[in-house]
């Protein structure tokens, strides 16, 4: 039978339920426990013969002869029910088998026993309907192949996959645990705009929108970077922001346009100091969401499994001693011409208009970063690839940033903070001429931004946390989709008739 017949006949339904009189999507239930609790309770329910009123919906309908058993599941957990032609009398029982089908949410009030087979069950007294449903729930979803179809109708997913619920479920456990580690440390929690007339704080290329009101070009935000930085000029010592970011940018693994970031800055700390509080919050995070070990299982694209251990204290490595590593190139003793040679020998693809940096920073990313297991902070990167970072003293040509690597992972980037106003000038300049040559991704002048340093910002380190990897990571999930409710998908057309 199609879809649509299915939906046909569930009309059908629908229809002679309303010939009784009956509301099928009543505003209220008179529900007055979660099966969770009745199943945590369930001995002390038992024995005070108490009849309690559950809310759920049909998983499963199984009928023998004079009696129905059902799984009904509420969010919390799920129970058997079951209906007895003789408890609720030969025509309601009737009715309910006719009328109501799987996937319909239902009401149910009665006591509780244990069947033989040590199933805890209640005893249906009366029933109603409290949603019905129109389609049919999908019978084989676990083995779904058409992975699109899953991301599409995740409400579906969640449903009938309790290990992608549980996904999510541990996604909001380690966003909490981030949060507490920030709020205990004394960081203040903010909020700054999504639409941006500059958009800052990060190399990406910006999605661009238009604001009536004020005939206005706007642009998503790629960072809260810059007016997270203007609060440190405002006098606030420590802040953070977790919220939805922006890039206009190829979809793969590890990216989807738009994106959950931690952002935190403090001030009179550098990139050592944050180095510190980095593995101090990841060691939080994964004992407060791991049952206290901090030890992972992750498996690698090749299907190996690789045990992942965050007790530290993590290597720190240069961006350049990688290179030579990895890839066998020398970059301080290349020029950008030899290394874009180098890039064209090994195959790789340079985006129009890359920089030195950015020429490395691509090989770094096809022959070094996926080599990467066990978790190490990545530092001092050429200055090129890092236009809002501090130069280290004794070597101008590269700046104070780290980066947190694990399982192949950019987990977090982090720098000691540009405050030098006409520092940060020169390095707008010279983004600005990497736009001309083409490069969609680079800083934009923002002069707003050069003021506010110009009214002195304290010396400060500031990191930025790619939630989704994270999550990620830590669920042993391969694609940052299966850790986003509803990640970014090409339309499917259908039709409602």
């Amino acid at each position: 039978m199609s879809i649509l017949e299915i939906k046909k006949v569930k009309l059908e339904k629908s229809e002679a339920l309303k010939k009784q009189g009956v509301s099928l999507y009543p505003a209220s239930t008179d529900r007055s426990v979660s099966i969770f609790e009745v199943k945590k309770n369930f001995d002390e329910i038992v024995s005070s013969e108490k009849e309690v009123v559950l809310a759920g919906r049909i998983m499963t309908k199984r009928e023998h002869g004079g009696s129905t058993f059902c799984d009904i599941y509420d969010g919390t957990d799920k129970i058997q029910v079951y209906f007895k032609k003789n408890e609720i009398g030969a025509e309601k029982y009737q009715n309910f088998l006719d009328n109501f089908d799987i996937g319909d949410f239902i009401e149910t009030k009665g006591g509780f026993f244990e069947t033989k087979r040590g199933e805890k069950t209640q005893l249906v007294k009366s029933f109603k309907i409290l949603s019905k449903a129109l389609l049919p729930l999908p019978e084989k979803w676990h083995g779904l192949t058409d992975v699109e179809e899953r991301y599409r109708k995740r409400y579906l997913d969640v449903l009938m996959n309790k290990d992608v619920k549980d996904k999510f479920v541990k996604r909001s456990q380690i966003i909490k645990s981030l949060r507490e580690f920030l709020d205990k440390d004394g960081f203040l929690e903010v909020e700054t705009p999504i639409l941006q007339t500059i958009p800052g704080g990060a190399l990406a290329e910006p999605f661009k929108t238009h604001l009536n009101a004020l005939d206005l070009d706007l642009y998503l935000r790629i960072a809260p970077e810059l007016y997270l930085k203007r609060l440190l000029v405002g006098g606030f010592e420590k802040v953070y922001e977790i919220g939805r970011c922006f890039r206009n940018e190829g979809m793969d693994a590890t990216h989807n346009p738009d994106f959950t970031m931690l952002e935190c800055y403090a001030a009179y700390k550098d990139y050592n100091d944050f180095m510190k509080m980095t593995e101090d919050l990841i060691l939080h995070v994964v004992s407060q969401t791991n049952n206290g070990l901090l030890e992972i299982e992750y498996q690698k694209k090749d299907g190996k499994k690789e045990k992942i251990d965050f007790k530290g204290p993590y290597p720190k490595i240069e961006f350049t001693e990688l290179l030579k590593d990895y890839a066998k190139i020398d970059y301080d003793a290349l020029t950008e011409e030899e290394l874009l040679k180098k890039a064209g020998e090994l195959k790789i693809d340079i985006p129009k208009g890359s920089n030195k940096g950015k020429i490395a920073d691509e090989i770094y990313k096809d022959l070094v970063r996926p080599n990467i297991v066990q978790p190490i902070f990545m530092i001092n990167h050429p200055i090129e690839l890092s236009p809002l970072a501090k130069k280290i003293e004794n070597d101008s040509s590269k700046v104070e940033r780290f980066q947190l690597v694990v399982a192949g992972l950019e987990i977090v980037n982090a720098f000691s903070e540009l405050n030098d106003p006409q520092d940060q000038l020169e390095r707008f300049k010279e983004q600005e001429k990497n736009a001309k040559k083409g490069d969609q991704e680079s800083l934009r002048m923002d002069a707003d931004f050069i003021e506010a340093l110009e009214y002195g910002m304290p010396p400060a380190a500031g990191l930025g946390l790619g939630v989704e990897r994270l999550v990620a990571l830590l669920t042993d999930s391969h694609h940052v989709r299966e850790v986003i409710l509803f990640p970014t998908m090409r339309p499917k057309t259908q039709s409602l008739e």
